[in-house]
């Protein structure tokens, strides 16, 4: 989930980006603001991914905002005066929405947002290891999941649940199928319907076995494969 702030001082705008972003599952709307002064107080401690701002706004503009940040969100300028594109370009931001814009413009300019916000996420892992993300897609967005973030696999009618501390990915793949992107050195499929990460078990029997967030069964058919790897 791309987590976004929108802050403009018009009403309507900001009504019209809230309904936008309603329209988008991955986007996560955290904050709404048409007080720009009040806006900057808030994104360093919320944090957002991206953030929707309107330039001409009283009190402090948008260019103003975006200066001013110590840890810089992605951030996609609204306005209704064309002559601040260069501005926008000047500060790297990721696009420029001109008043009055459409759905179809606004997905475009989102559509970059998360292609860099995803781009930024695959060379921060790189640079530590490559063997550390999975990919997969899931509700028809492409997900980068850092392997260490995995706490479990469960199998889910035809989709099956992969766990994080902070969100649950449901994608349409078997449970054999996950089990050929998780390295066997790290993940072990210890039932028909779970798959733990070995780092994570802190005990087990021949019925159950415990991990840092759940406790599974065992099952048979796995039984010898998991005490023979416990073991080694």
């Amino acid at each position: 989930m791309m987590r976004c702030m929108a802050i403009d001082d018009e009403p309507l705008a900001l009504k019209l980006l809230t309904r936008y972003c309603s329209k988008v599952p991955s986007i996560n709307l955290i904050g709404v603001y048409n007080d720009s002064v009040e806006a900057l107080c808030y994104i360093e401690s919320l944090e957002p991914d991206l953030i929707f701002l309107d330039i001409h706004m009283p009190d402090l503009s948008g260019i103003q905002i975006a200066n001013s940040l110590n840890k810089k969100p992605l951030i996609i300028f609204t306005t209704a005066y064309e002559q601040y594109a260069l501005t926008g370009f000047e500060l790297d931001v990721v696009d420029y929405l001109l008043k009055p814009f459409d759905f179809e413009r606004f997905l475009k300019a989102y559509a970059k947002a998360e292609e860099r916000l995803q781009s930024s996420l695959i060379k921060s892992v790189q640079g530590k290891n490559v063997d550390e993300i999975i990919s997969f897609k899931c509700k028809y967005q492409n997900v980068h999941l850092p392997l260490h973030s995995i706490l479990y696999v469960e199998a889910f009618d035809n989709y099956i649940k992969i766990v994080t501390p902070n969100e649950t990915y449901m994608p349409v793949m078997t449970m054999k199928n996950i089990q050929k992107l998780l390295p066997e050195e790290r993940f072990i499929r210890v039932h028909n319907s779970y798959i733990i990460p070995i780092d994570k078990i802190k005990s087990f029997s021949r019925e159950k076995v415990t991990t840092d967030k759940i406790q599974v069964p065992v099952g048979r058919a796995y039984s010898k494969e998991f005490f023979k790897r416990m073991n080694e």
